[in-house]
């Protein structure tokens, strides 16, 4: 006999941990991978955003989950593989 309470107390903690809660497909255009965190972000629902570095070529806009995420990138790029702003 398994523990109902147990169960669900597990399925919250996974969704807590899930780094993508909304089911999003990586490989579709309108979604991008949080260079800090690594969470996919919807392009199109984003609220934090910078345009890239210019010497980066070809990326365009860089999208972040969080304020706080873009924070810590602001504040060290070279950190997460990006030259300076």
């Amino acid at each position: 006999m398994t523990d109902s309470r147990t169960d669900s107390s597990d399925a919250e903690v996974q969704n807590a941990l899930n780094p993508n809660p909304d089911a999003l497909d990586e490989h579709d255009p309108n979604v991008a991978r949080d260079p800090v965190c690594g969470m996919l972000v919807d392009k199109r629902t984003a609220n934090d955003t910078l345009a890239a570095p210019v010497n980066e070529k070809g990326i365009g806009m860089l999208y972040f989950c969080s304020a706080n995420c873009k924070a810590l990138f602001e504040a060290n790029p070279a950190q997460y593989g990006f030259s300076s702003l």
